[in-house]
């Protein structure tokens, strides 16, 4: 069973690590003090001026200035029942922030208010705003966030008080600042610096700036308002002219009118904290055109973008899934096992011992039971029966912190391992082992063959001596000597250069050797499950050498490591340059996408190879094995229960009787999947051809959050089980947008695919013809003026129907390609694209005929030669 990341954080061992990190030396930025002193002294005019100072501070975006000048006078009253009256804090400021209270405003939303109310008591209230919510959330000392303003104050003034009293030495402001970082904490490290704005109600300017950018990333300014209903954008031109007008409630109706979805108008509080569906509908309706005048004056966002660029900002809002699975070592990991390296006394584990078992223990047992079933258990001890300990428990895979040697150089170890090794064994120290070493200078994990394991040790020696060279290839292929170190001797202190299969033989004489990784304690994969990833990775390169010593002939799964020497020379790029033409410039951004996201997207007009280059590409990353490529083509009837799993009707037999029974089976992808998690260290590619053919979120259900979440787990459906993309899962698929057969792509999908533009390409095409001209070619200029044609017909397509119809290059990549074979093209391929652009109409065909495009070089002009019809 995995950890569970929703459990509560101790917060001892918290307090500890802040304390380690806060910086005593940042100043705040503290606006002008508002008091009951002042509040009797000011005048209106310096009362709103350092009101909007304030909002200014308190407020990432301040939208309501103008409003809140407006009721200064009001604003007082409210001011002096804050401050002055008798009545708990928190039923005073909910009066003032609860729509409908006594001394509620329209435009002050709990933002300034919260602000405001920290000033009463300044050693003592703490700042309430949702990130402090969210800290003692995951400290337990909040169990939910209450409905009503008050109680909500009131539990967040309770939970800032459990934290005082276990830390009288910080202040209130720097327990506001520790919850803040506690509420950005996933695993176990908690930030070392506040973040800016962390106090915040609702998006800051850069989120806001961020939704802009995004929003004319998927649509264009330009498109979108060339692409508009009239009618929307009459709703539109109503809503700026009654919005300017001041007649707000026209203007909110007006542009519901033009954007009816509701979804909008429910997003908005997470970009305005005053604004609220309790209000009112006049202050729903001006509050809206103070946010819209904002983002149109400050951000220069267009009225047609305002309702997407609010859902914009609300979804980037969402906070990230928690961590599951292994959470993490944090930076006091390895200042606990400095610590204990220095003291290692019981007095002192015992004032430790919550520290000790948040920032060390559950870590440990986390990653074993992690790397135990995602890899240990369905690879190495179902497939190759070796039968390796799995059970986190001292003794057994991971080890005790107490030692067992009578008191010697003290009572516990400072450097802790979790040890993979075969149940059949003695004990771990009689086996080779998969390990992970945890100290003070950080964590190495891979294979280890230590003096004590005699009979494995004698086994492996003698395999290394024996077949040294195919195991060297073995390795190689995992890329094992790029991304390893070998070590020897027992501490692991000496690194032993491998680069032949001679440095092998020699590094295996010594008495204690091992291979693996081994990262700095500041390494930021230490602190996320992707760590859990790598291990299992790098045990699974490592896989020939444990073999090794697991097996008296380990030649077969070295062998299918390994390849045949014999076999033709590897697909590399220079080969995936000679099928598809493309440059290396072209071969390296793709690469970078499907380093950035897994997900790729090759789009393009109809014969633009788009296909094959997928085929292409999947050869070069799976390094031309066949087994680690499937390919499945979408269709409007292609179902979930295809792609990911469902229930089949089966025939089966039942004491002579045939029966029908509807197991749960796997789909492509499941099983794909299960074949890549296996092979963790060979990279597999799922070829998905015409995506935007099917029904997409039909056949892709929950996995569209899985191609965003690697490292998260969903329940299927049907058989009620786990499921989790492999990370050497790359997923490669083809679409043409202009197939009116096919359905656009939501926005949900897109964000989780890079997508990559496939367009006609006269580079392409001249390059093939110059490496497949026709053996009996006489004429040396037939293939430039075919390119030219080609050319010129992209050229005039661009012009009168868009730059989106094309012709793509593929159609006239023909081999040993004339005149004749030229002629057929384009009657029975080209000329059938070019009607279905033209919408049927076969009198403008005539626009585009070869002498046509080509009237002015006649000399240069390729001759098409009638098809005859072999039927005639």
């Amino acid at each position: 069973m995995l950890g569970n990341r929703s459990r509560t954080l101790p917060l001892g061992p918290l307090l500890a690590a802040f304390r380690a990190a806060r910086d005593h030396s940042r100043a705040a930025n503290v606006p002008a003090p508002v008091t009951v002193q002042f509040l009797d002294t000011a005048t209106t005019d310096a009362l709103s001026a350092v009101l909007h100072e304030l909002a200014d501070a308190a407020l990432p975006v301040s939208f309501h200035g103008g409003l809140i000048a407006s009721r200064s006078r009001f604003l007082r009253h409210a001011l002096n029942h804050l401050f002055r009256g008798s009545d708990p804090l928190p039923d005073r400021l909910a009066r003032c922030v609860t729509p409908g209270a006594t001394y509620f405003v329209a435009g002050a939303g709990p933002g300034l208010w919260a602000a405001l109310a920290a000033r009463v008591e300044p050693d003592r209230v703490p700042r309430w705003c949702p990130a402090i919510e969210r800290g003692l959330l995951k400290l337990g000392l909040l169990r939910d966030i209450p409905a009503d303003a008050r109680t909500r104050f009131d539990a967040v003034c309770r939970g800032c008080e459990v934290v005082r009293e276990h830390a009288p030495d910080l202040t209130a402001a720097e327990i506001d600042e520790f919850l803040e970082r506690v509420s950005r904490t996933n695993g176990r490290e908690i930030p070392s610096a506040p973040a800016a704005n962390g106090f915040a109600w609702a998006a800051t300017a850069d989120d806001v700036a961020r939704a802009v950018r995004d929003v004319r990333s998927r649509v264009p300014l330009q498109a979108r308002i060339r692409t508009t209903p009239d009618e929307r954008a009459a709703s539109v031109a109503r809503f700026r002219a009654a919005a300017e007008g001041g007649e707000f409630e026209a203007a909110f109706a007006a542009f519901r009118d033009a954007f009816p979805d509701p979804r909008w108008e429910a997003a908005l509080p997470a970009l305005d904290d005053a604004y609220s569906s309790a209000l009112t509908e006049a202050d729903r309706a001006r509050l809206w055109c103070d946010v819209a005048a904002v983002l149109r004056e400050r951000f220069r966002v267009h009225p047609l973008e305002l309702a997407d660029v609010v859902r914009a900002v609300a979804d980037a809002a969402r906070p990230e899934p928690e961590c599951e699975g292994f959470g993490g070592f944090c930076t006091d990991s390895f200042h606990f096992l400095t610590e204990l390296t220095e003291t290692n006394a019981t007095e002192w584990m015992t004032d430790n011992r919550e520290r000790y078992q948040f920032v060390l223990r559950e870590p440990l047992v986390e990653l074993c039971e992690s790397v135990a079933e995602r890899y240990i258990r369905p690879v190495l001890n179902r497939e190759y029966a070796w039968d390796l300990e799995c059970d986190a428990r001292p003794g057994r895979a991971v080890t005790s912190i107490c030692k067992n040697d009578f008191g010697r150089a003290g009572p516990y170890q400072p450097v802790q391992w979790i040890t993979f090794y075969r149940r059949s064994r003695a004990n771990k120290r009689s086996d080779a082992q998969l390990f992970v070493r945890v100290a003070a200078d950080g964590v190495r994990y891979g294979f280890h063959l230590g003096r004590t394991a005699r009979e494995a040790g004698k086994q492996f020696r003698r395999n290394i001596q024996e077949h040294a060279e195919i195991i060297f290839r073995a390795l190689q292929t995992g890329d094992v000597f790029r991304e390893c170190r070998f070590w020897a001797g027992d501490d692991l202190a000496a690194d032993v250069p491998v680069k032949s299969a001679a440095d092998l033989r020699a590094w295996a004489v010594h008495k204690t050797i091992a291979v693996g990784k081994c990262l700095a304690p500041d390494a930021p994969l230490l602190r996320r499950d992707e760590l859990a990833g790598d291990v299992l990775l790098t045990f699974d390169r490592l896989l020939p050498a444990f073999a090794c010593a697991a097996e008296a002939d380990p030649r077969p799964i070295l062998a299918r490591r390994a390849g045949d020497p014999a076999s033709p020379a590897p697909y590399d790029p220079a080969s995936f340059h000679d099928e598809t033409y493309l440059s290396e410039v072209w071969l390296d951004r793709v690469l970078g996408l499907l380093r950035l996201k897994k997900q790729l997207v090759l789009q393009g007009v109809p014969g633009t190879g788009k296909t094959h280059v997928a085929r292409c590409l999947a050869r070069l990353l799976t390094h031309d094995r066949p087994e680690c490529v499937r390919l499945v083509q979408f269709h409007p009837a292609y179902s979930y229960e295809e792609f990911v799993e469902g229930i089949r009707a089966r025939g089966v037999e039942v004491n002579g009787r045939s029966e029908v029974t509807f197991p749960v089976e796997d789909g492509v992808l499941c099983q794909f999947a299960a074949q890549a998690a296996s092979r963790p260290s060979e990279p597999h590619v799922l070829i998905v051809d015409e995506l935007n053919r099917g029904n997409l979120p039909r056949i892709f259900g929950e996995l569209l959050y899985l191609l965003e979440y690697r490292d998260q787990a969903v329940t299927l459906p049907y058989s009620k089980r786990p499921f989790q993309l492999p990370d050497n899962l790359f997923l490669l698929a083809t679409m043409n947008p202009l197939d009116r057969s096919a359905v656009a792509l939501d926005q949900a999908l897109r964000r989780r695919f890079s997508f990559v533009d496939m367009p006609a390409n006269a580079a392409v095409l001249a390059s093939w013809l110059g490496a497949h001209a026709p053996s009996d070619a006489a004429d040396v200029t037939f293939g430039p003026s075919v390119v030219r044609l080609f050319e010129e017909l992209n050229r005039r397509l661009a012009r009168d129907l868009g730059a989106e119809k094309q012709v793509g290059h593929s159609l006239f990549m023909v081999p040993e390609l004339n005149e004749e074979k030229l002629s057929a093209v384009w009657d029975h391929h080209v000329r059938p694209l070019l009607l279905d652009y033209l919408g049927g109409r076969e009198e403008r065909l005539r626009d585009y005929a070869p002498e046509r495009l080509l009237g002015d070089r006649p000399e240069k002009r390729p001759k098409l030669k009638p098809v005859t019809d072999p039927g005639a």
